[in-house]
């Protein structure tokens, strides 16, 4: 061979197919992938709206169900207020079809939050208008159910009514200051428990239920923004492990009348109240936490005195309840929920006073959510990985739990979202061999209606893609099976031994391993000559909870004891080289990849962790007490946590990269690992991104970070 035609298979793969270049794999996908914009259910008929695409870009369509066929009923030239034409960047349909907030100018506050500019078009009278005279800087808008008032959260923190016919602005609570929130959360309860939503419309529309969140015991956590002249100082309330939570109180207001009812919310002490709503008009519902989350209750208020009830009880004595809002209530009273008590998340029927519950679902598999209740003929519709444990699908069963069938038949990972009226319902899947297909289903049988769109395999193959293989082998203490994910090079030969890349995440009760299509960045990796390499550990989620509460009180050991089984198996069947073992991962992940550096550190050459956890003690309090226990009972297991811990084993290269402005993990994580990594004289380097967030994106962040983490594995692997 000469030297010429050696060159060009080094820069351009093998002599055949089509290879992905860097920018395929960051910057511009040549792959077409079926996709979904928002899509909102009409309430009162068979219906969706829609935004357009392409010239249509400005207008929202109305799509009749199921034949498809649509009508305009938002166009640019409605959108003119004062001659100018209004950049909407949202929508949100009212409970009676007839009116339509639009949201523009859109400001970002925290993950979710977001502060607006509002306005209101009805859809009857085709007429635009500002929502209330100041209508900027508005949070947490809402639409009551009746139709006739919109609520909102102002600068200052009170929440406000505003009365559609007589246009009249009214102010319901007046506690607000920079502590002190009314029906918005802040940072902990926006990330962690319940989002940043803290409020409810009772359904007659009398009534606003409402959490009173006091920061002012919060330590504050300061980021500085170097990118101004002088650089700015950001504030965020953010309580570390052990710190001081957030206080809450949760108050009834009936917005035609002055004053309001404070619920009783039982005994006082540490506790999160992460979930609430209305029962019917008269009763309020809302879930009750001990801080060490290793039990809620489910008390139920009444409206006229706020006088309230225990209905129900979860614990996990061995680990902790999950906070997962799955909580139902029929028109007789009977309550349908998930719980853990079986061992598995399972659907429970209990009667209105919980004083008698029975199981509907059963078995070694689990219900991650509920779809729909269709009351009149008495089915539940959720999701579960009963198929397999790789598998997501859509399932239904009739209340006294006959009647199990699977209503999605295809196999992968199936993403639902069921309309209003129960009768229709688009799924979105794939699987390993499988792109994205996007279907319009009906119920009860989950027949096909309508293919929306359908990915192009051939594309793919086109690229020499190569399909994920799951695996199983035993962990080192021979106690389980361990689910792993291998992608082998395009050109892999059996008899040669390649670098592995490690991704990893391994958070409690997470999940990595799944039936679903892989990323185009893994595919990257894998044409330039490395197996990729995931698997889920003892601790992670889908196959009970006993296996989830393997990672209680010390969530690094099994993770990494595990992940030593995982590279024994790659290196026993001959696929790894075991001197270039790699890791990598985001977030959680980076923790992983510390981890794995670390107390795996005999077995890791490289890795690259992006914005990494590196200590937990410096993380919020409700993700990481929740599975660490608090710090005052469990200080071994938090140092066992802590990577910092085992920073002498660290033999290999790591690069670690993180947002200045990271409001989530902060910046000071990887700071304080470069210190300690410094003092050991270990091999690292780090970047910091000016103003960035924990995405870490825009203004050529995101193809910095992977140039960087590319080039890292290529030197050090």
């Amino acid at each position: 061979m000469t030297w010429l035609a050696l060159l060009f298979i080094l820069n351009f793969g093998k002599l055949y197919g089509v290879w992905l270049t860097y920018d395929d794999a960051i910057v511009n996908s040549p792959f077409k992938i079926k996709s979904i914009g928002k899509i909102i259910s009409y309430n009162n008929e068979e219906a969706i709206l829609t935004k357009g695409e392409g010239k249509n870009q400005r207008s929202w369509f109305k799509v009749f169900l199921p034949n498809m066929d649509s009508l305009i009923v938002l166009d640019s030239s409605d959108l003119y207020f004062n001659n100018q034409l209004l950049s909407v960047e949202d929508v949100i349909l009212s409970k009676t079809d007839d009116k339509l907030l639009l949201v523009t100018k859109k400001r970002k506050i925290w993950r979710y939050s977001f502060s607006a500019t509002y306005f209101v078009y009805d859809l009857l009278k085709k007429t635009i208008y500002p929502l209330s005279e100041k209508n900027s800087d508005l949070r947490n808008v809402k639409i009551s159910p009746n139709g006739n008032y919109f609520s909102y959260v102002r600068q200052n923190n009170d929440l406000y009514v505003y009365d559609y016919t007589k246009k009249r602005e009214k102010r319901l609570t007046n506690s607000g200051s920079d502590v002190i929130s009314n029906g918005h959360f802040g940072w902990l309860y926006e990330e962690e428990l319940t989002g940043y939503d803290g409020y409810r419309w009772a359904p007659d529309s009398r009534s606003i239920a409402f959490w009173e969140e006091d920061q002012s015991d919060v330590p504050e956590y300061f980021m500085i923004d170097q990118l101004s002249h002088y650089p700015d100082v950001k504030k965020l309330r953010y309580p570390k492990v052990g710190e001081p939570n957030p206080k809450i109180r949760i108050g009834i207001i009936d917005i035609n009348r002055s004053g309001r009812k404070w619920l009783d919310l039982g005994e006082r002490g540490d506790f999160y109240f992460p979930w609430m709503e209305w029962v019917n008009n008269d009763r309020i519902a809302f879930l009750k936490m001990n801080r060490n989350q290793k039990s809620w209750t489910l008390r139920i208020a009444k409206r006229i005195n706020g006088k309230s009830q225990k209905i129900l009880i979860e614990k996990d004595n061995k680990g902790w309840v999950d906070n997962h809002g799955q909580i139902y209530f029929l028109e007789d009273g009977k309550i349908i929920w998930l719980s853990e008590k079986s061992g598995y998340s399972h659907i429970n029927l209990s009667k209105h006073s919980g004083s008698k519950t029975q199981q509907i679902t059963k078995g070694e598999w689990e219900v991650s959510s509920i779809e729909h209740i269709d009351e009149k003929n008495k089915i539940i519709y959720f999701m579960a990985n009963k198929k397999s444990v790789f598998d997501l699908g859509l399932y239904s069963i009739r209340f006294d739990g006959t009647d199990l069938k699977a209503i999605t038949s295809e196999e992968g990972v199936h993403d639902i979202q069921v309309f209003k009226k129960g009768r229709y319902f688009i799924d979105s899947y794939s699987s390993m061999e499988v792109p994205k297909k996007i279907l319009l289903k009906s119920l009860p049988l989950g027949s096909l209606v309508k293919t929306i769109g359908e990915t192009d395999l051939n594309q793919f193959i086109e690229f020499e893609w190569t399909f994920p293989e799951i695996v199983k082998f035993p962990s080192r203490d021979g106690k389980v099976d361990l689910d792993g994910k291998i992608i082998f090079p395009p050109d892999f030969d059996s008899s040669k031994r390649y670098p592995v890349i490690v991704h990893g995440y391994g958070m409690p009760g997470t999940q990595i391993v799944r039936n679903q299509w892989s990323r185009v960045w893994h595919q990257y990796l894998a044409q330039n000559g490395f197996i990729v390499f995931s698997m889920d550990a003892r601790g992670m989620g889908g196959r009970g909870e006993n296996f989830k509460n393997y990672s209680y009180g010390d969530m690094s050991k099994y993770l990494a004891e595990d992940h030593l089984a995982g590279i024994d198996f790659l290196v026993n069947s001959g696929y790894a080289d075991p001197n270039r073992i790699g890791a990598w991962g985001w977030s959680g992940g980076g923790y992983f990849t510390c981890l794995m550096l670390t107390r795996n550190g005999t077995y890791f050459k490289a890795g690259v962790a992006i914005a990494p956890c590196t200590d937990f003690r410096l993380y919020d309090t409700a993700y990481t007490e929740r599975s660490m226990g608090l710090l005052s009972d469990n200080q071994s297991g938090y140092d066992s946590t802590n990577v910092l811990s085992w920073i002498d084993r660290m033999d290999g290269s790591l690069l670690l990269m993180h947002g200045t402005n990271d409001d989530n993990v902060h910046a000071q994580h990887t700071i304080k690992f470069v210190q300690a990594a410094l003092e050991a004289e270990k091999d690292i380097q780090w970047f910091q991104y000016p103003g960035r967030d924990h995405g870490i994106y825009g203004g050529g962040a995101r193809k910095h970070i992977y140039r960087k983490m590319f080039d890292y594995f290529v030197n050090n692997l």
